[in-house]
């Protein structure tokens, strides 16, 4: 679940209660503790100012100078530091509590600042715009903040990582100003930029618009997102970056995953978002880098059954599924039980799928266990969209495996499941999946004896996410978490 959108337009008629599980409302915190090392160029200057200048007047941030030098060596090859040096910061990070430690060094010619950011990793999820450990910005030595700074505040409030909600809407306060002002720079650098000190700027671009798009109405933030990815990897070796690349990859198929959900059957943007998965998994991989690698997996798997979806096909059902049991050899309901409940429900979704066009059984009982599975993770209380979506799915499983049995038990199961989806909607006030709902339960009750008779359903439940409005034109595009989007941001509804 996204960490910071919840939908605005139904909070007048949301209970405290829900409010509260959505949000997890608490006591107000300390500011977002940003800690800077020292960055010494060849002639002993300090340039550790420079970087606190652009966060100075910030409501909500307090930066401060620290007394460790860069641990990247003038005198040693850059790239072959990196590993260590990251491990350095981090530890500076875990020993005195920081939200963000911003480190890096001033190589020759030292006309030239590598910025590098170090936050605590999310826990349990898999947010868009996420950074590589080794992703510099790179920022002329002694830039006017006033031009640049922006830039830098965007790409330190995206790395960001909290689950403190006073910090998470300080990150939401100045998201806007800083994304403009970071937009603005990019006309502005240097005209002896390099290539790949140029796409430098545009990944730490693209990864601000992705992180804080769910934010902005329509999608001109995700479009602008995508270019700007597009550029980066542009200017990015795979050869001498290739994990850089390799997330540059991912976080671009996030946003275009996102797009074709926003502009409903955008099968284009989920080829492209296939397209890059597919690139960053020949990087990645479960070795040594497995959780990237997982959360790629996944959302290819998520991409792939879309995809086959909308062209009535099941050969790309039959990947996805060998996408998603490959993310589960890393998510584990122990060690990331959201992670782990996100890839059960959607393999559950391509399942029944599968089974009902092979009129195949087993497969939707496998489907409906895995529905079952997820909801052992997925609370009522704590996540109650996470709980409606996966009952939404057990619904359109139930409604399967009655299809294909000639069971009433499971339509009845059925009906508890939508049911239960639906008062979940209807306390948030999520009306377009309240109608949705409606159609559902009103296609299982005609499947009842007892229940004949009442309003008929539009379409098959167990396509549940293709329903449109009442005039039987399709307006969603398919969503593996109903009112929640494919790449862990919530959908506002109306």
């Amino acid at each position: 679940m996204a960490e910071e959108k919840v939908n605005a337009n139904a909070s007048a008629k949301q209970t405290p209660g829900i409010l509260q599980r959505l949000m997890g409302l608490g006591a107000k915190s300390p500011a977002i503790e940003i800690g800077i090392m020292q960055f010494v160029d060849a002639a002993g200057t300090n340039h550790e100012r420079t970087i606190a200048q652009a966060f100075s007047g910030m409501k909500g941030l307090r930066t401060k100078l620290l007394k460790q030098a860069s641990p990247i060596s003038l005198d040693e090859d850059r790239t072959s530091q990196l590993p260590n040096a990251c491990a350095q910061a981090f530890e500076i990070l875990g020993k005195d509590n920081y939200d963000i430690i911003i480190w890096g060094n001033i190589p020759e010619p030292g006309t030239t600042m590598y910025i590098h950011f170090v936050s605590p990793p999310p826990a349990d999820e898999d947010p868009p715009g996420i950074f590589s450990p080794f992703q510099a910005l790179m920022l002329p030595v002694g830039f006017d903040s006033a031009i640049f700074g922006g830039l830098l505040r965007a790409t330190t409030l995206a790395a960001v990582h909290t689950k403190d909600v006073y910090k998470q809407s300080v990150r939401r306060m100045h998201a806007q100003d800083a994304i403009e002002a970071a937009s603005n720079a990019i006309a502005l650098l240097p005209d002896d930029f390099t290539p790949r000190e140029i796409a430098s700027t545009y990944g730490a671009l693209a990864n601000s618009l992705a992180a804080f798009a769910h934010l902005f109405p329509g999608t001109e933030i995700y479009q602008n997102a995508a270019i700007s990815y597009a550029n980066a990897i542009k200017g990015t070796s795979r050869t001498d970056s290739p994990v850089n690349w390799a997330y540059l990859k991912k976080n671009l198929g996030m946003v275009l995953h996102n797009l074709a959900e926003k502009n409903k059957r955008d099968i284009d943007s989920l080829e492209r978002a296939k397209e890059s998965y597919e690139d960053a998994l020949e990087v990645f991989s479960l070795k040594t880098t497995p959780f990237p690698w997982a959360a790629t997996q996944g959302r290819l798997g998520d991409v792939l059954y879309r995809i086959d979806v909308m062209a009535g096909g099941t050969d790309l059902i039959k990947q996805a599924l060998t996408s998603f049991q490959a993310a589960l050899k890393v998510f584990t309901k122990k060690n990331t039980p959201n992670l782990w409940s996100d890839v059960m429900n959607n393999l559950a979704q391509a399942a029944q799928i599968l089974g009902r066009e092979k009129n195949n059984k087993e497969v939707v009982e496998r489907a409906v266990s895995a529905c079952r599975s997820a909801l052992e993770v997925r609370n009522k209380d704590k996540m109650p969209l996470h709980w409606a979506a996966t009952q939404n799915n057990l619904g359109s499983a139930l409604f399967t495996l009655g299809h294909l049995s000639g069971e009433l038990k499971n339509f009845e199961e059925a009906l508890d499941a939508f049911s239960g989806a639906h008062a979940i909607y209807s306390e948030l006030g999520l009306s377009r999946m309240v109608r949705v709902m409606d159609k559902n339960i009103a296609k299982t009750e005609d499947r009842l004896p007892n229940k004949a008779g009442g309003k008929k359903g539009k379409g098959d439940p167990t396509l549940w996410w293709m329903e449109g409005d009442d005039d039987g034109v399709a307006t969603d595009f398919p969503s593996s978490e109903s009112a929640i989007a494919p790449a862990g941001e919530e959908e506002g509804e109306s």
